[in-house]
């Protein structure tokens, strides 16, 4: 009888790990290592076009988190088996991981006595999570739990994502700062990056690139989180906050200048950002502030009286 052979597909954005995974697979000869990525984007679409049997999937990836594109890659893909490698010992963050409907969760730091182990039960379609976590039982993506209930709490993104509220509230900054685009964009605690939830105008490859923003992104929703206060680029063009990648994507979507207000609640945190842009230099004028920040405060007591 022919044995079968498993497709892999490796998704780190560290040669010496991607190596160290590979070297170790081949020992044993039904796994074949059909490719290998360094981001989240190029995981979502090396899936769609080879269909992998297994991938393996890091967290903490450039471009789009491993999080998000393993969502993506179940969709495209969903005969696919997920199985996270990540050196992030969270139980918040592997629960989120696994809710996405990957079959395992495995620390970097034990992988060289769980990495095939790990592979094998995943393979069998067992679920497989590494035992430094401390962690039984994680909860599946359909349970409702009292500790699943509070790291919703805990995480605005995940808190907030379907309000109905943040349409509107987008639609209102949009109209008081007579923009041409917007987007709010929620904190993800889980993983310290914005979030678009939802947006106007905008294109699948400024979506793509600024899917996930963290603090140290050179762009001016990266720096307003950093900095927790607004920030206003006249012109996307000149100015030097933006990383070259991000300048180049801005403008190939037709923005000149941006605004993004931090969301931050009445404790303190920090709960996500609003962004307006537009096509020309210059962006909202100094009297738009206010009515920027009439509107923040009531979305943020809107949220909070739902919460």
């Amino acid at each position: 009888m022919k044995k079968t052979i498993f497709r892999v597909l490796v998704v780190d954005d560290y040669d010496g790990w991607r190596e160290f995974v590979s070297t170790t697979l081949r020992k044993k000869p039904e796994l074949r290592i059909v490719g290998a990525a360094t981001d989240g984007l190029e995981a979502v679409q090396l899936a769609e076009r080879q269909g992998p049997d297994l991938i393996l999937l890091d967290v903490g990836l450039p471009t789009l988190n491993g999080i998000e594109a393993a969502r993506r890659i179940l969709k495209c893909a969903p005969k696919t088996i997920i199985l996270f490698v990540s050196e992030q010992r969270s139980s918040d963050i592997a629960e989120e991981a696994l809710c996405t409907g990957a079959r395992g969760y495995l620390v970097k730091a034990d992988a060289a006595t769980e990495l095939i182990p790990a592979v094998e039960a995943v393979l069998l379609g067992k679920r497989f999570v590494s035992a430094s976590l401390h962690v039984r039982d994680l909860v599946d993506a359909n349970a409702t739990t009292l500790e699943g209930s509070q790291r919703v709490e805990r995480n605005p993104y995940l808190h907030f994502r379907h309000s109905a509220s943040i349409s509107e509230f987008l639609a209102s900054i949009i109209e008081a700062t007579a923009a041409d685009f917007g987007n709010v964009q929620l904190f993800d605690s889980a993983n310290r990056v914005l979030r678009i939830v939802v947006q106007r105008g905008f294109e699948s490859e400024f979506l793509d690139y600024f899917d996930t923003v963290s603090c140290d992104e050179g762009c001016a929703c990266g720096m307003a989180m950093n900095e927790r206060s607004r920030m206003v680029v006249p012109d996307v063009a000149t100015d030097p906050l933006f990383s070259k990648d991000s300048r180049e994507v801005l403008l190939k979507a037709s923005v000149r200048s941006v605004q993004s207000t931090p969301l931050i609640d009445s404790f303190g945190n920090l709960l996500g950002m609003v962004s307006t842009h537009h096509s020309r230099p210059g962006g909202p004028m100094p009297h738009m502030w206010k009515p920027i920040d009439d509107l923040v405060a009531q979305f943020l007591a809107d949220i909070g009286a739902s919460a």
